[in-house]
C-alpha cells in the first residue's frame, strides 16, 4: 500500500510539473504593449517642464537658461525636483547692485512655508563663466558669526567643451590620404557643449553658509572660501574647500562679477 501511495504521489507531482512548465510566466514590472512600447511601472513619472518666471522683456542678459536649469534640477532635493515654477527674486540687471536689496528680496512672506523653498545663485564672471550654488535657506545678515544650512547645499560650475563632428572624423579615418589641412578642418568643425559639474556637501565640516552685511560665503576652511561675494556684489573668490571638496568655480581664484541672479525654487 505504501509503495502504491508513493507511486501515485510521484505521478501527481509529475503531472503538476508538466502543467507548470506549460503555464505562462508571471509578467515582470516592465511589459510590452501591443504596439511594442515598453512601460516600466517602477520608474518615476516624467517631470513637468520648468518655467522660469521673473525676467522682464527688457532684460538683455538672462543668466539662467532652461537647459541649464533642467540639468541643475536633477541635483535638487526630491521635493524640489517635482516643482516646475522657479521665481527670479533678485537680479543685478533688474534690481541694481545692492547686497541689502538681495537680502530683502529673499525674505519669505510666509515664514512657515519658507522651509519648503530652496534658493539658487547664478553668477557670471568677467570671463563669462557661469557658476553658483544651491542653498536650502534664504540668505540673511547674521549678527553673530554663526553658520547655517544643511547637507542639501552644493556648489556648481559650468565648463565649455568642444565636441568633434563624428561624421567628419569617420570620413577622415576612412581616407588615410587626408592632409594635415583636412584634419585641421575636421577639428575646427567641432561644436561647443556646456557641461555641468556639481560639488555636493562632504560632511567634513559644518562651514556651509555664513553671511553678514559685508559678504556672503558658501563653504569655507583654512582661510579659503568655496564661494565668496563682497558687499558691492562686484568682487568674488572661489577656492577648493573641504566643505564641498570642490574645484575653484572660476578660472581664477579671484574674479569680478558681471551678473548675479537669485532664484526661489518650490511652489
Amino acid at each position: 500500500m505504501k509503495s502504491q501511495a508513493s507511486s501515485n504521489s510521484k505521478e501527481k507531482f509529475k503531472r503538476l510539473s508538466e502543467i507548470f512548465k506549460r503555464a505562462p510566466k508571471s509578467p515582470s514590472p516592465s511589459i510590452t504593449s501591443d504596439n511594442n512600447e515598453n512601460y516600466n511601472f517602477l520608474s518615476d513619472p516624467p517631470l513637468t517642464p520648468l518655467q522660469l518666471n521673473g525676467y522682464k522683456s527688457s532684460t538683455k542678459h538672462q543668466l539662467l537658461s532652461l537647459p541649464l536649469a533642467e540639468e541643475l534640477r536633477f541635483h535638487l532635493p526630491p521635493r524640489l525636483q517635482i516643482s516646475h515654477d522657479w521665481q527670479l527674486l533678485y537680479s543685478i540687471e533688474q534690481n541694481g547692485i545692492s547686497l541689502r536689496t538681495l537680502y530683502n528680496s529673499m525674505i519669505p512672506k510666509d515664514t512657515f512655508r519658507s522651509r519648503k523653498f530652496g534658493y539658487l545663485l547664478v553668477i557670471r564672471d568677467e570671463n563669462h563663466q557661469l557658476f553658483g550654488c544651491y542653498v536650502n535657506e534664504y540668505l540673511r545678515p547674521m549678527d553673530k558669526k554663526r553658520y547655517y544650512g544643511n547637507g542639501e547645499c552644493f556648489l556648481w560650475k559650468t565648463e565649455i567643451s568642444r565636441i568633434p563632428n563624428l561624421n567628419n572624423l569617420t570620413n577622415t579615418n576612412i581616407n588615410n590620404n587626408n592632409s594635415d589641412d583636412d584634419l585641421e578642418s575636421t577639428i575646427s568643425s567641432s561644436h561647443e557643449q556646456m557641461r555641468l559639474k556639481v560639488f555636493p556637501y562632504t560632511s567634513l565640516n559644518d562651514f556651509i553658509i555664513y553671511s553678514n552685511h559685508d559678504f556672503i560665503s558658501i563653504g569655507s576652511g583654512d582661510g579659503k572660501f568655496g564661494l565668496w561675494i563682497d558687499s558691492d556684489l562686484y568682487k568674488g573668490a572661489s577656492d577648493s574647500v573641504q566643505t564641498f571638496g570642490n574645484e575653484p568655480l572660476s578660472s581664477h581664484v579671484q574674479f569680478k562679477i558681471l551678473g548675479l541672479e537669485v532664484w526661489q525654487l518650490g511652489d
